[in-house]
């Protein structure tokens, strides 16, 4: 079979990349993630980024999203690669540790596109970011960037409460 196009091909091993994450994901553990502030527990949509003055709308198509768990696990996809690993809440954000990304690469110009990338490649180890929650918005400053986001709803992996037979 001879391969025309590589966009199918990339396709595929992005999908396989992304499933062997999942298990490896299972298996670290999470440190946990301190007292429970507003933001975590839910999926948060990238709307804009911040960099160098100026703000950039993500289009929501892109899917670049925040995601904190209540048991301390961290992931953001940049609408290329997901990154994970975990977080701890601190005053006025959040640090994490033990990052990790699925490895497809990006051989196109899109400056949106570049941006999240950038922008979500700076969740390095260790790395602090602030917070600033307002209902359902959420503005999250790391490194050199200033990501807006909006809640899209509670992750669905996340457990059941005690209690409730789930």
């Amino acid at each position: 079979m001879r391969i025309r196009d590589g966009a199918p091909f990339l396709a595929v091993v992005g999908a396989c990349l992304a499933l062997l994450a999942l298990p490896l994901a299972a298996c670290s553990s999470a440190a946990p993630a301190g007292p429970s502030p507003g933001f975590t527990g839910y999926d948060w949509q990238v709307v804009a980024i911040a960099h160098d003055g100026k703000e950039t709308r993500i289009p929501a198509r892109l899917r670049v999203v925040l995601q904190f768990s209540p048991d301390g696990k961290f992931g953001a996809n940049d609408s290329v690669n997901f990154h994970g690993g975990t977080f701890r809440t601190t005053g006025d954000g959040f640090t994490v540790s033990g990052m990790r990304a699925t490895l497809i690469g990006y051989a196109g110009h899109d400056p949106t596109i570049l941006l999240a990338i950038n922008a979500i490649g700076s969740f390095n180890d260790g790395v602090h970011a602030t917070v600033k929650l307002t209902g359902d918005g959420l503005v999250v400053g790391v490194g050199l960037y200033t990501l807006t986001c909006q809640r899209r709803g509670q992750q669905p992996d996340l457990p059941a409460p005690a209690g409730t037979g789930g």
